[in-house]
């Protein structure tokens, strides 16, 4: 259920909090990896944050949403690791931006979050065979010469 879903009389959900990232290094760093993804190829979207919807059952996990800067989210995860973060975050900006993200620049179709054969967190194109698109945090590397050059300007120009 999204932050804008219909919720029936008497369906009671607690609203969302943001997650103090402070104690959680693991999920702080998923997170900054999906903003650089998000920096490099959707910067207009804004850097994502992350909120919490508590269980009040224990037999229900907390749900975790990646959400935009103005709060709107979609969807969550129980599993808050790097590609149920990357998830959650494609998740939000396809319902409510409306738009494929990312996209691999060889077949120009949405790719997936997923984990690759070493435990790290991947994009993954499942075109013909499927191929790793690049670790999530990595996107910009795939950018056409020019756009990563125009990016890296922007970086640079932004710290000094």
């Amino acid at each position: 259920m999204s932050h804008f879903s219909y919720r029936p009389a008497g369906d009671f959900m607690p609203d969302p909090r943001p997650v103090d990232l402070a104690n959680c290094p693991d999920l702080e760093a998923a997170l900054e990896a999906v903003n650089r993804d998000l920096a490099a190829t959707l910067p207009e979207a804004g850097p994502m944050r992350l909120m919490c919807t508590p269980s009040d059952d224990e037999d229900i996990p907390d749900q975790f949403h990646a959400a935009l800067p103005d709060g709107r989210w979609h969807d969550g995860v129980t599993h808050p690791a790097a590609p149920g973060i990357a998830e959650a975050a494609q998740e939000t900006v396809q319902a409510v931006l409306w738009q494929v993200w990312p996209v691999c620049p060889e077949h120009r179709t949405g790719v997936h979050a997923d984990t690759g054969a070493d435990e790290r967190a991947v994009w993954w194109c499942r075109i013909g065979e499927g191929h790793e698109l690049c670790e999530v945090g990595e996107l910009a590397q795939t950018l056409p010469g020019k756009q990563r050059r125009a990016l890296r300007r922007k970086e640079r120009r932004g710290k000094g």
